[in-house]
């Protein structure tokens, strides 16, 4: 940041606070204390470096921390996230990796530089169990994705927080495309509206109907073409009073 111009520092600092507030309001309304927040964040912030593909110093000069508090964060996101990512997180990156066109093993850690060799061979070997990839042999071994809809729709606990990282991560691109790269193909609204409760089923028959045919219609064809522009797409909606205390009153 030390290199970028006041004003941008200045816009920076807010746009990521904006995001920040959100996550305390939840912390508050579920009573994470907010040590415990930061302590997530810091975690965070180590994760991020990893995905990025930055070593172990690099990370330390990004956070401006030393090398022991990073190797601390490096043990406390193998022992909180393992799990998860290996068993969906990992292998809906690579499915969307092999969805293009078949790729191999190498190729795919290549990609990923964050995963370890032995945490990308387990999810292959997961996707092709799940019918979601197979195996093409030759000289060498290559997977392909098999389902064209990638709706990884399922009612667990790690099904749905991978949701949520998806959701947020989208939600991150969106708002640094628009602020800080004057990005065309970054879109969002929000639009406020009042509905009965008899017509939110209409929602999802709008989603159901409606938006996802459209989406897939694009994804299919878009299936091959060099020039495609890979974009995540989100539609949002809740009572704005989700959140509301108790008592009544509006946080």
């Amino acid at each position: 940041m030390a290199d970028r111009g006041t004003a941008e520092k200045e816009l920076a600092e807010q746009v990521v606070y904006a995001l920040l507030l959100p996550a305390a309001r939840l912390a508050l309304a579920l009573g994470v204390p907010v040590r415990e927040v930061a302590d997530q964040l810091e975690v965070a912030y180590f994760h991020e470096t990893r995905r990025q593909g930055l070593k172990t110093r690099e990370a330390a000069e990004r956070m401006g921390a030393s090398l022991r508090k990073v190797a601390d964060l490096s043990s406390r996101l193998k022992q909180r996230f393992l799990h998860t990512n290996e068993t969906h997180e990992l292998p809906r990156r690579i499915e969307f990796l092999i969805w293009a066109g078949p790729e191999s093993e190498a190729r795919i850690c290549q990609a990923l530089p964050d995963v370890e060799p032995r945490a990308v061979a387990k999810a292959l070997q997961l996707l092709v169990e799940q019918q979601r990839a197979r195996r093409i042999e030759g000289r060498t071994i290559r997977y392909e994705a098999l389902k064209a809809e990638r709706r990884l729709v399922a009612d667990s606990l790690f099904s749905r927080l991978d949701a949520l990282q998806n959701l947020a991560a989208n939600l991150a691109h969106a708002v640094y495309g628009r602020f800080f790269r004057g990005e065309a193909r970054a879109f969002a609204r929000t639009l406020a509206f009042r509905i009965r409760p008899e017509d939110l089923p209409r929602l999802q028959q709008l989603y159901e109907e409606q938006i996802w045919p459209a989406l897939k219609a694009l994804d299919e064809a878009a299936r091959g073409a060099a020039d495609a522009d890979a974009l995540d797409f989100s539609v949002l909606w809740a009572p704005r009073d989700s959140m509301q205390h108790d008592d009544g009153d509006e946080e």
